[in-house]
């Protein structure tokens, strides 16, 4: 581990800030970011140079959250935050920060239920009135079971969940899931992915998916935990999330939050005392590689996605061959993503191994010789006939 932190580090210091100059770039978000206790040019820098271009948090002042935009400006990085006074004097509260080149946007409320999306529509309406440039963020609850919809959602079912947040003032539909646990991938993950592409492509809202870094335990289930990330399980929640079209990738969560209603995190990125974890290399590598990636995503089209071998709950297999392919074969026993989409004029095709532990083996036969492989560094060069794609690993094709 000493071995792999120390080359961590080296890469660490080629590694640029990022920046959200336009709205070209990927939002790649720090949930749970600098904490407004700890707000400091260091730690932003520190921020950046892990490859984040937004910091989330919840600021106790408006003064806080000023000072975090423009200590996180310098450095690439802008400030989706909350704070009291965007309830009790929004028009001061927007007018101060849709001024501020650092500020990203609004948190509105997290993991609400139907009637609080609702409640939350006046607040958002309040502070659009003066500051209808910035973002306006509702994050969703997961769906785990069915059983938790009506009495943890207040809703009749998912989809009307899903449809209740689209129809507020939000620019997107983010929602969390936490798929990889000590007990294995949960069920409903695939079901969930497929359920929120659905309401995307309906409501013309992109969706913001979510990636876990930090381990700790489940109170409700004692016999369960969120493990240790690894660099398979960081690439499966990502690439999941980009082959069902997720338009921005978070990371909960980037500092340690400590002790939470009884929820025990450790190994966050970032500990309470603001020193790097293992996990931070860690998460710092994953990001140098979605950086990479990102532009093919961002602002694509995704026509279809299905499984091959493993079909999860709520999804279908895949029936026939993509555009100028003649045959694709996976060997692994959970299969692989196949997702298709469009960007530039141009076709593509993502397989993505849904193991976050073993590797599988791909065999794949043209049509024709235009079909050409896009690295992650987005290069084009020639399909071999055989690949072996690592843990949570994503094989990226140009079809047309």
């Amino acid at each position: 581990m000493i071995r792999v932190c120390f080359i961590a580090l080296l890469l660490f210091n080629y590694m640029q800030p990022t920046s959200l100059a336009n709205e070209d770039e990927m939002p790649i978000i720090a949930y749970m970011g600098v904490p407004d206790w700890r707000t400091s040019e260091e730690d932003f820098r520190t921020l950046s140079e892990c490859g984040f271009n937004v910091s989330l948090y919840p600021y106790a002042s408006l003064d806080l959250m000023v000072q975090a935009c423009r200590y996180a400006d310098k450095y690439g990085v802008k400030i989706l935050g909350r704070c009291p006074e965007m309830r009790n004097s929004p028009t001061k509260t927007a007018n101060t920060l849709k001024k501020e080149k650092g500020f990203f946007g609004y948190i509105i409320q997290d993991e609400p239920t139907v009637p609080e999306i609702r409640e939350r529509q006046k607040d958002i309406l309040k502070l659009k009135r003066i500051d209808s440039t910035h973002c306006f963020y509702i994050n969703l609850q997961p769906y785990y079971h069915e059983e938790w919809v009506k009495p943890s959602m207040k809703a009749k079912s998912y989809p009307e969940y899903l449809k209740a947040a689209s129809a507020a003032s939000t620019q997107q539909i983010s929602f969390d899931f936490y798929p990889i646990t000590t007990k294995g991938i949960r069920g409903t993950w695939y079901h969930n992915l497929e359920m929120v592409r659905n309401e995307s492509q309906i409501s013309g809202k992109p969706f913001w998916g979510f990636v876990l870094s930090v381990p700790h335990d489940v109170p409700f289930t004692p016999d369960t935990f969120y493990p240790t990330p690894t660099l398979g399980s960081l690439r499966l929640q990502i690439y999941s999330n980009l082959a069902y079209g997720a338009q921005a990738i978070q990371y909960f969560t980037y500092w340690n939050p400590g002790e939470s209603e009884g929820f025990h995190y450790h190994d966050a990125p970032i500990s309470r005392d603001g020193k790097r974890n293992d996990t931070y290399f860690l998460v710092q590598q994953m990001n140098k590689e979605l950086r990479q990636v990102a532009p093919l995503f961002y602002g694509a089209n995704i026509t279809e996605v299905h499984h091959l071998v493993s079909i999860p709950q709520g999804t279908s297999k895949q029936m026939s061959t993509p555009t100028n392919i003649r045959s694709l074969k996976i060997v692994g026993r959970q299969g692989a993503i196949i997702s298709q989409f469009n960007k530039d004029g141009h076709s593509y095709m993502a397989i993505v191994n849904k193991s976050h532990e073993r590797k599988i083996k791909v065999s794949i036969k043209l049509q024709n010789n235009t079909p050409r492989q896009i690295s992650k560094d987005l290069k084009e060069q020639s399909i071999k006939s055989t690949y072996i794609v690592a843990a949570g690993d994503i094989l990226i094709f140009k079809l047309k």
